[in-house]
């Protein structure tokens, strides 16, 4: 029975094939959609687990949000927290810059760079970027600065046509937003990558650069990035922090990084229960189609079921026969939809320069098991409308 069921689900060759292609379809969707979401929940865990502990000091005169490059913060915060506020592990000065600049064409990113200033010297002693090199070297000197792989592959992707990416060594010019703006010259040394999408869409100089290209002098910084010893020691840590300056002459506010990254989480939960409401759709739309291809193969063969029954085959039988068909076609269509979700979802990580969709076991299972399901479902309705076929009136038909 097994054999003829299979074969006879490709008696039609055409109309199987229309079933499979839009089952297949409808997988290939799940599968990218899905992937998509598990890449996205990996590199929020990676950020989770690298910045979990971290809090971060801004100016309580910054807006709501403007820590990077809000209100100015006394350099001399970042020891005092390290040395005065328990369960602190270590502190890191943090400045940023916005600047024009003519590193890569004005048509990506809008001609504008993002600098992240940076401790040398406690950069390297944390394995930062500054130690993640891929090409080129590392930061040695003022005005040098180095590219997150990430940000170069997307810039190397927005690319526009007849264009070339600059290489390593060379000098670029920024500049600064202040009025009047300031142009400054700086050399492109190398390329790192961490492995963490918070860092590697960054670009990093030295601490002077990027406060001297942020309008700051050397005693301003923009914020303070605050390690506690234990993630169960932040909230303590951050009310400790604003306690100690709240009567200072710069008041400061404290930000929980695990704060934003259960904000980023909850608002991709949502995301998520969205991409599985479409892909769901579509493959409930492949099962449809294996039952309108069913139905009709049913209604084609009354008369041969007619004769299957008064041969001796039961209604259990004609049942299985008929699902096994339909199953077969929703297996092969989630088989196909499984290989051209993986191309494209290759396809999509190509474009964007990171590995965003990607394909897990449990993923494969779930895409496998569902076309199973859909094959199912779409052949249970004409499975029970042949076990009824009369063998009677069949033979009495021929």
């Amino acid at each position: 029975m097994f054999g003829f069921s299979i074969r006879n689900a490709f008696r039609r060759k055409g109309i199987a094939f229309f079933a499979i292609l839009g089952t297949a379809l409808g997988c290939a969707l799940m599968t990218v959609l899905l992937g998509i979401s598990d890449g996205m929940d990996q590199e929020i865990s990676k950020v989770m687990n690298d910045l979990g502990g971290a809090i971060i000091v801004s100016s309580e005169y910054s807006p709501p949000g403007a820590a990077g490059q809000g209100a100015p913060l006394p350099i001399s915060y970042v020891d005092e927290i390290r040395e005065h506020i328990q369960y602190v592990e270590d502190t890191a000065p943090g400045v940023s810059a916005t600047v024009a600049s003519d590193l890569f064409p004005k048509s990506v990113m809008n001609g504008f760079l993002s600098l992240t200033g940076t401790d040398l010297d406690q950069d390297a002693a944390m394995e930062g970027a500054t130690v993640h090199i891929v090409e080129g070297r590392t930061i040695e000197d003022d005005y040098e600065v180095i590219i997150g792989k990430m940000l170069w592959d997307y810039a190397e992707q927005e690319l526009p046509e007849g264009e070339t990416m600059p290489d390593i060594g060379d000098k670029f010019t920024v500049h600064t937003t202040s009025i009047p703006p300031e142009a400054v010259e700086l050399t492109l040394v190398g390329l790192f990558e961490v492995g963490n999408m918070a860092f590697d869409m960054d670009a990093y100089a030295d601490l002077g650069t990027v406060q001297q290209l942020a309008g700051l002098s050397e005693d301003e910084i923009h914020s303070i990035i605050v390690t506690a010893e234990d993630i169960d020691k932040v909230e303590m840590v951050a009310e400790a922090i604003e306690a100690r300056y709240a009567e200072s002459e710069v008041p400061v506010r404290t930000l929980m990084a695990k704060d934003i990254i259960e904000q980023i989480s909850g608002a991709m939960s949502i995301f998520r229960s969205s991409l599985l409401i479409i892909s769901l759709v579509a493959a409930v739309a492949g099962g449809i189609s294996i039952f309108i291809v069913m139905l009709i193969s049913v209604i084609e063969r009354t008369k041969e079921f007619g004769i299957l029954k008064a041969s001796g085959w039961s209604n259990r039988n004609i049942i299985g026969s008929v699902v096994l068909q339909s199953v077969t076609i929703g297996l092969i269509g989630a088989l196909v939809g499984l290989a051209v979700g993986y191309g494209a979802g290759r396809a999509v990580d190509s474009y964007v320069g990171a590995e965003i969709a990607i394909i897990t076991v449990r993923l494969v299972a779930i895409v496998g098991v569902f076309g199973i399901v859909v094959g199912l479902v779409g052949g249970l309705y004409p499975a029970l409308r042949a076990a009824r076929v009369s063998p009677i009136e069949s033979l009495r038909a021929l």
